[in-house]
């Protein structure tokens, strides 16, 4: 793997913007449990921040992989 590859992956890799993280603060009830009825109601936006959420974490698998590959012990 070169840095040209690591360059793309990282290039490739989404912002950390994630909207998971502020849709659960919304939908979370004060004793810290799931709205599930205020979820259910925005189940179309809930499922697009979970695919969100699951291609920011393959990105950034993929370039931690990379990452530990440009790491590697190497022989001598």
């Amino acid at each position: 793997m070169d840095n040209q590859t690591l360059a793309g992956l990282l290039a490739a890799t989404p912002p950390a913007d994630l909207r998971i993280i502020e849709l659960t603060a919304e939908l979370t009830l004060p004793d810290g449990t799931l709205d599930l009825d205020a979820a259910a109601a925005r189940q179309a936006e809930v499922e697009l921040a979970c695919t969100q959420a699951q291609d920011y974490a393959a990105a950034t698998r993929r370039l931690l992989g990379a990452m530990k590959w440009q790491l590697r012990p190497r022989r001598s």
